[in-house]
Protein backbone atom coordinates (compact mmCIF):
# COMPACT_ATOMS: atom_id res chain seq x y z
CA UNK A 1 0.00 0.00 0.00
CA UNK A 2 3.26 2.17 0.64
CA UNK A 3 4.42 1.39 -2.52
CA UNK A 4 1.24 2.22 -4.14
CA UNK A 5 0.86 6.00 -2.51
CA UNK A 6 4.41 6.69 -3.37
CA UNK A 7 4.03 5.77 -6.87
CA UNK A 8 0.63 7.06 -7.35
CA UNK A 9 1.81 10.59 -6.23
CA UNK A 10 4.59 10.94 -8.37
CA UNK A 11 2.10 10.44 -11.09
CA UNK A 12 -0.92 12.32 -9.87
CA UNK A 13 0.53 14.79 -7.82
CA UNK A 14 1.03 15.26 -4.03
CA UNK A 15 -3.07 15.33 -3.46
CA UNK A 16 -3.69 13.12 -6.23
CA UNK A 17 -4.97 16.39 -7.98
CA UNK A 18 -4.10 15.05 -11.41
CA UNK A 19 -7.39 12.57 -10.99
CA UNK A 20 -9.88 14.95 -10.01
CA UNK A 21 -8.27 17.13 -12.84
CA UNK A 22 -9.16 14.29 -15.39
CA UNK A 23 -12.26 12.53 -13.73
CA UNK A 24 -13.76 16.96 -14.41
CA UNK A 25 -12.22 17.04 -18.04
CA UNK A 26 -14.43 13.87 -18.72
CA UNK A 27 -17.46 14.81 -17.35
CA UNK A 28 -17.26 18.53 -18.95
CA UNK A 29 -16.57 17.15 -22.10
CA UNK A 30 -19.15 13.83 -21.89
CA UNK A 31 -21.91 17.11 -20.58
CA UNK A 32 -20.67 18.90 -23.92
CA UNK A 33 -21.30 16.55 -26.20
CA UNK A 34 -24.43 14.90 -24.78
CA UNK A 35 -25.38 18.40 -24.32
CA UNK A 36 -25.29 19.58 -28.19
CA UNK A 37 -27.88 16.47 -28.96
CA UNK A 38 -25.24 14.54 -31.35
CA UNK A 39 -26.10 11.03 -31.61
CA UNK A 40 -23.54 8.37 -34.02
CA UNK A 41 -24.52 4.83 -34.66
CA UNK A 42 -21.64 2.59 -33.37
CA UNK A 43 -20.78 -0.93 -33.10
CA UNK A 44 -20.63 -2.60 -29.46
CA UNK A 45 -17.00 -4.27 -31.10
CA UNK A 46 -16.07 -0.70 -32.40
CA UNK A 47 -16.24 0.63 -28.52
CA UNK A 48 -14.39 -2.51 -27.17
CA UNK A 49 -11.81 -2.65 -29.50
CA UNK A 50 -11.12 1.29 -29.17
CA UNK A 51 -11.02 0.60 -25.31
CA UNK A 52 -8.74 -1.91 -25.46
CA UNK A 53 -6.22 -0.25 -28.37
CA UNK A 54 -6.09 2.69 -27.01
CA UNK A 55 -5.42 1.58 -23.66
CA UNK A 56 -2.73 -0.62 -24.50
CA UNK A 57 -1.23 1.72 -26.68
CA UNK A 58 -0.73 4.24 -24.33
CA UNK A 59 0.38 2.04 -21.56
CA UNK A 60 3.16 0.98 -24.06
CA UNK A 61 4.21 4.69 -23.86
CA UNK A 62 3.87 4.83 -20.49
CA UNK A 63 6.20 1.65 -19.56
CA UNK A 64 8.57 2.77 -22.22
CA UNK A 65 8.86 6.58 -20.83
CA UNK A 66 12.37 7.79 -20.30
CA UNK A 67 11.31 9.38 -17.13
CA UNK A 68 10.70 6.03 -15.15
CA UNK A 69 14.32 5.83 -13.98
CA UNK A 70 14.68 8.50 -12.12
CA UNK A 71 11.17 7.94 -11.11
CA UNK A 72 11.90 4.67 -9.72
CA UNK A 73 15.38 5.42 -8.41
CA UNK A 74 14.42 5.78 -5.31
CA UNK A 75 12.10 3.11 -4.76
CA UNK A 76 14.50 0.54 -5.81
CA UNK A 77 16.69 1.17 -3.64
CA UNK A 78 14.83 0.38 -0.88
CA UNK A 79 13.94 -3.13 0.48
CA UNK A 80 10.48 -4.36 -1.21
CA UNK A 81 9.42 -7.43 -2.07
CA UNK A 82 9.04 -9.01 -4.98
CA UNK A 83 5.74 -9.41 -6.13
CA UNK A 84 4.39 -6.14 -4.14
CA UNK A 85 6.67 -4.23 -6.00
CA UNK A 86 5.65 -5.48 -9.46
CA UNK A 87 1.68 -5.05 -8.89
CA UNK A 88 2.21 -1.97 -7.35
CA UNK A 89 3.91 -0.95 -11.07
CA UNK A 90 1.69 -2.26 -12.90
CA UNK A 91 -1.52 -0.91 -11.00
CA UNK A 92 -0.55 2.60 -10.71
CA UNK A 93 0.56 3.05 -14.56
CA UNK A 94 -2.74 1.25 -15.05
CA UNK A 95 -4.79 3.96 -13.31
CA UNK A 96 -2.76 6.83 -14.69
CA UNK A 97 -3.66 5.23 -18.47
CA UNK A 98 -7.05 4.47 -17.64
CA UNK A 99 -7.80 8.00 -15.73
CA UNK A 100 -5.87 10.51 -17.45
CA UNK A 101 -6.37 8.81 -21.08
CA UNK A 102 -8.52 5.90 -21.69
CA UNK A 103 -11.46 7.96 -19.45
CA UNK A 104 -11.43 10.93 -22.08
CA UNK A 105 -11.99 8.66 -24.99
CA UNK A 106 -14.64 6.48 -23.36
CA UNK A 107 -16.26 9.64 -22.58
CA UNK A 108 -16.91 10.73 -25.96
CA UNK A 109 -18.03 7.42 -26.80
CA UNK A 110 -20.64 7.11 -24.26
CA UNK A 111 -21.87 10.73 -25.07
CA UNK A 112 -22.73 9.80 -28.69
CA UNK A 113 -24.19 6.85 -28.22
CA UNK A 114 -26.49 5.17 -25.47
CA UNK A 115 -25.06 2.27 -24.31
CA UNK A 116 -26.30 -0.75 -21.38
CA UNK A 117 -24.41 -0.83 -18.46
CA UNK A 118 -23.16 -4.34 -19.47
CA UNK A 119 -21.72 -2.59 -22.31
CA UNK A 120 -19.92 -0.10 -20.49
CA UNK A 121 -18.90 -2.74 -18.06
CA UNK A 122 -17.70 -4.53 -20.81
CA UNK A 123 -15.57 -1.69 -22.42
CA UNK A 124 -13.88 -0.78 -18.74
CA UNK A 125 -12.72 -4.42 -18.50
CA UNK A 126 -11.20 -4.27 -22.06
CA UNK A 127 -9.09 -0.95 -21.00
CA UNK A 128 -8.29 -3.03 -18.28
CA UNK A 129 -7.19 -5.86 -19.94
CA UNK A 130 -5.27 -3.83 -22.47
CA UNK A 131 -3.20 -2.43 -19.87
CA UNK A 132 -2.35 -5.95 -18.15
CA UNK A 133 -1.85 -7.16 -21.83
CA UNK A 134 0.70 -4.16 -22.55
CA UNK A 135 2.42 -4.62 -19.19
CA UNK A 136 2.78 -8.40 -19.73
CA UNK A 137 4.04 -7.84 -23.24
CA UNK A 138 6.68 -5.56 -22.26
CA UNK A 139 7.97 -7.96 -19.44
CA UNK A 140 8.03 -10.57 -22.45
CA UNK A 141 10.22 -8.67 -25.06
CA UNK A 142 12.47 -7.59 -22.36
CA UNK A 143 12.90 -11.14 -20.64
CA UNK A 144 13.49 -12.63 -24.70
CA UNK A 145 10.20 -14.54 -24.22
CA UNK A 146 6.92 -14.13 -26.64
CA UNK A 147 3.72 -15.65 -26.46
CA UNK A 148 0.25 -15.33 -28.18
CA UNK A 149 -1.83 -14.71 -25.79
CA UNK A 150 -4.32 -12.29 -25.35
CA UNK A 151 -6.33 -12.54 -22.08
CA UNK A 152 -6.60 -10.79 -18.73
CA UNK A 153 -5.82 -14.17 -16.58
CA UNK A 154 -2.39 -14.94 -18.55
CA UNK A 155 -1.28 -11.10 -18.17
CA UNK A 156 -1.75 -11.93 -14.42
CA UNK A 157 -0.27 -14.82 -14.19
CA UNK A 158 2.28 -13.50 -15.89
CA UNK A 159 2.76 -10.46 -13.39
CA UNK A 160 3.34 -13.48 -10.79
CA UNK A 161 6.58 -14.70 -11.31
CA UNK A 162 8.04 -11.40 -12.95
CA UNK A 163 11.14 -9.99 -11.69
CA UNK A 164 10.38 -5.85 -10.56
CA UNK A 165 13.12 -4.64 -11.95
CA UNK A 166 12.49 -5.74 -15.10
CA UNK A 167 10.75 -2.64 -15.25
CA UNK A 168 13.70 -0.53 -13.97
CA UNK A 169 16.12 0.73 -17.02
CA UNK A 170 19.31 2.96 -15.22
CA UNK A 171 20.05 5.95 -17.44
CA UNK A 172 23.03 4.66 -19.27
CA UNK A 173 26.49 6.26 -19.16
CA UNK A 174 26.93 8.47 -22.23
CA UNK A 175 29.35 7.31 -24.53
CA UNK A 176 32.26 10.13 -24.99
CA UNK A 177 32.44 11.71 -28.34
CA UNK A 178 35.48 13.22 -29.28
CA UNK A 179 34.68 16.37 -31.94
CA UNK A 180 37.23 16.72 -34.77
CA UNK A 181 35.33 20.08 -35.91
CA UNK A 182 36.21 23.35 -33.34
CA UNK A 183 32.19 23.48 -33.56
CA UNK A 184 29.50 20.72 -33.48
CA UNK A 185 26.56 20.17 -35.96
CA UNK A 186 23.21 20.94 -34.43
CA UNK A 187 21.46 19.50 -37.16
CA UNK A 188 23.76 16.30 -37.20
CA UNK A 189 22.60 16.39 -33.63
CA UNK A 190 19.04 16.50 -34.06
CA UNK A 191 19.49 13.52 -36.53
CA UNK A 192 21.18 11.15 -34.12
CA UNK A 193 18.60 12.19 -31.79
CA UNK A 194 16.22 11.23 -34.24
CA UNK A 195 17.39 7.67 -34.83
CA UNK A 196 18.28 6.59 -31.08
CA UNK A 197 14.42 6.97 -30.55
CA UNK A 198 13.05 4.66 -32.12
CA UNK A 199 9.12 6.29 -31.00
CA UNK A 200 10.35 9.10 -32.98
CA UNK A 201 11.06 7.20 -36.37
CA UNK A 202 8.21 5.25 -35.83
CA UNK A 203 5.91 8.29 -35.76
CA UNK A 204 7.68 9.57 -39.09
CA UNK A 205 6.96 6.50 -40.69
CA UNK A 206 3.57 6.15 -39.58
CA UNK A 207 2.81 9.63 -41.36
CA UNK A 208 4.62 8.07 -44.17
CA UNK A 209 1.55 5.38 -44.10
CA UNK A 210 -1.10 8.41 -43.21
CA UNK A 211 0.23 10.08 -46.66
CA UNK A 212 -0.40 7.57 -48.94
CA UNK A 213 -3.76 6.21 -47.57
CA UNK A 214 -4.74 9.82 -47.94
CA UNK A 215 -3.69 10.46 -50.83
CA UNK A 216 -6.22 7.89 -52.38
CA UNK A 217 -8.48 9.40 -49.87
CA UNK A 218 -8.33 13.17 -50.96
CA UNK A 219 -8.04 12.30 -54.54
CA UNK A 220 -11.54 11.33 -54.89
CA UNK A 221 -12.96 14.60 -54.72
CA UNK A 222 -13.93 15.93 -57.85
CA UNK A 223 -13.89 19.59 -58.91
CA UNK A 224 -11.99 20.52 -55.62
CA UNK A 225 -7.97 20.13 -55.41
CA UNK A 226 -8.11 19.06 -51.67
CA UNK A 227 -4.62 18.61 -51.68
CA UNK A 228 -3.58 21.18 -49.71
CA UNK A 229 -5.34 19.69 -46.71
CA UNK A 230 -3.16 16.82 -46.52
CA UNK A 231 -0.27 18.31 -46.20
CA UNK A 232 -1.69 20.55 -42.58
CA UNK A 233 -2.53 16.88 -41.78
CA UNK A 234 0.78 15.66 -41.79
CA UNK A 235 2.77 18.51 -40.17
CA UNK A 236 1.39 16.88 -37.18
CA UNK A 237 4.34 15.37 -36.18
CA UNK A 238 4.37 16.01 -32.69
CA UNK A 239 7.72 14.16 -31.08
CA UNK A 240 9.92 15.79 -33.51
CA UNK A 241 8.24 19.62 -32.13
CA UNK A 242 8.65 18.89 -28.47
CA UNK A 243 12.74 18.64 -28.38
CA UNK A 244 12.96 21.33 -25.77
CA UNK A 245 10.06 20.39 -23.89
CA UNK A 246 10.84 16.36 -23.41
CA UNK A 247 14.91 17.38 -22.45
CA UNK A 248 15.15 20.20 -19.94
CA UNK A 249 18.65 19.90 -19.74
CA UNK A 250 19.06 20.40 -23.42
CA UNK A 251 16.60 23.63 -23.12
CA UNK A 252 18.69 25.00 -20.00
CA UNK A 253 21.58 24.48 -22.11
CA UNK A 254 20.01 26.28 -25.11
CA UNK A 255 18.93 29.32 -23.06
CA UNK A 256 22.05 30.10 -20.83
CA UNK A 257 24.98 29.42 -23.07
CA UNK A 258 25.74 32.90 -25.32
CA UNK A 259 24.50 32.68 -28.88
CA UNK A 260 22.79 29.43 -28.70
CA UNK A 261 19.38 30.82 -29.09
CA UNK A 262 19.60 32.04 -32.39
CA UNK A 263 21.87 29.21 -33.70
CA UNK A 264 19.85 26.13 -32.31
CA UNK A 265 16.73 27.40 -33.16
CA UNK A 266 17.53 28.24 -36.71
CA UNK A 267 19.39 24.55 -37.24
CA UNK A 268 15.85 23.24 -35.20
CA UNK A 269 13.93 24.91 -37.65
CA UNK A 270 15.39 23.58 -40.72
CA UNK A 271 15.35 19.92 -39.43
CA UNK A 272 11.89 20.34 -38.81
CA UNK A 273 11.07 21.82 -42.44
CA UNK A 274 13.23 19.00 -43.74
CA UNK A 275 11.54 15.97 -41.74
CA UNK A 276 7.89 17.86 -43.13
CA UNK A 277 9.38 17.83 -46.82
CA UNK A 278 10.25 14.24 -47.13
CA UNK A 279 6.33 13.25 -45.53
CA UNK A 280 5.11 15.45 -47.99
CA UNK A 281 7.25 14.46 -51.16
CA UNK A 282 5.91 10.70 -50.45
CA UNK A 283 2.46 12.30 -50.13
CA UNK A 284 3.49 14.38 -53.46
CA UNK A 285 4.34 10.69 -55.05
CA UNK A 286 1.52 8.52 -54.15
CA UNK A 287 -1.17 11.27 -55.51
CA UNK A 288 1.11 11.52 -58.75
CA UNK A 289 0.69 7.64 -58.87
CA UNK A 290 -2.73 7.39 -57.63
CA UNK A 291 -4.25 10.55 -60.15
CA UNK A 292 -1.31 12.55 -61.44
CA UNK A 293 -1.80 16.10 -62.01
CA UNK A 294 1.00 17.39 -59.47
CA UNK A 295 1.89 20.40 -61.18
CA UNK A 296 4.35 23.29 -59.85
CA UNK A 297 1.75 24.93 -57.53
CA UNK A 298 1.44 21.79 -55.53
CA UNK A 299 5.29 21.66 -54.87
CA UNK A 300 5.18 25.19 -53.82
CA UNK A 301 2.30 25.04 -51.86
CA UNK A 302 3.97 21.91 -50.04
CA UNK A 303 6.93 23.80 -49.32
CA UNK A 304 5.37 26.84 -47.85
CA UNK A 305 3.19 24.68 -45.22
CA UNK A 306 6.40 22.55 -44.10
CA UNK A 307 7.99 25.92 -43.73
CA UNK A 308 5.28 27.42 -42.19
CA UNK A 309 4.89 24.75 -39.97
CA UNK A 310 8.33 24.49 -38.67
CA UNK A 311 8.98 28.08 -38.16
CA UNK A 312 5.62 28.03 -35.93
CA UNK A 313 6.59 24.88 -34.24
CA UNK A 314 10.00 26.06 -32.92
CA UNK A 315 8.36 29.62 -31.85
CA UNK A 316 5.76 27.54 -29.95
CA UNK A 317 8.69 25.27 -28.54
CA UNK A 318 10.62 28.36 -27.66
CA UNK A 319 8.20 30.15 -26.17
CA UNK A 320 5.52 28.00 -24.58
CA UNK A 321 7.29 24.90 -23.66
CA UNK A 322 5.31 22.37 -21.76
CA UNK A 323 6.23 22.27 -18.34
CA UNK A 324 5.19 20.00 -15.11
CA UNK A 325 4.60 17.16 -17.31
CA UNK A 326 5.03 14.09 -15.60
CA UNK A 327 5.43 11.12 -18.68
CA UNK A 328 6.37 11.87 -21.81
CA UNK A 329 2.92 10.42 -23.01
CA UNK A 330 1.95 13.57 -21.81
CA UNK A 331 3.84 15.60 -24.09
CA UNK A 332 2.93 13.12 -26.77
CA UNK A 333 -1.18 14.15 -26.04
CA UNK A 334 -0.75 17.54 -24.37
CA UNK A 335 -3.55 20.07 -26.81
CA UNK A 336 -1.05 22.04 -27.78
CA UNK A 337 0.15 19.82 -30.33
CA UNK A 338 -2.93 21.18 -32.50
CA UNK A 339 -2.42 24.69 -32.73
CA UNK A 340 -0.13 24.35 -35.46
CA UNK A 341 -2.13 22.58 -37.62
CA UNK A 342 -4.86 24.14 -37.07
CA UNK A 343 -3.05 27.22 -38.39
CA UNK A 344 -1.87 24.83 -41.09
CA UNK A 345 -5.39 23.79 -41.66
CA UNK A 346 -6.82 27.45 -42.28
CA UNK A 347 -3.78 28.26 -44.32
CA UNK A 348 -4.95 25.28 -46.69
CA UNK A 349 -8.40 26.16 -47.09
CA UNK A 350 -7.65 29.81 -48.01
CA UNK A 351 -5.42 28.23 -50.47
CA UNK A 352 -7.87 25.33 -51.98
CA UNK A 353 -10.58 28.71 -52.39
CA UNK A 354 -7.76 30.03 -54.24
CA UNK A 355 -7.06 27.30 -56.60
Amino acid sequence: MILLQALGKQLFGAKYERVIKSLIACIILFLAIHTAGIEIEIAPSVLLLTAAACSMGIMWQTLNSSGNAERMTGLFMLPFRNREMTFSLVLVFTGYTLITKTFLVLALFFAVHEWSVLQIAASLLCACNGCFLAAAWYIMTKQASLHEKGSCLFSFLWLLKTDAYVFYRPVSAKLLIRHTKGTGSIVLYLLRYLITNKNYLLNTAGLCLIACVMSSILGQFEGVNVMPLGFAVLCLNTPICILLSCDPDLEQAVRTLPGQARRFCMSYCFFIFSVNMAVNSVYLTSWQICKSGVNSTEIITAIVIALQSAVLSVLLEWFCPVRNWKIENDLWHHPRKYIVPLIMFLIAGLIVRRI
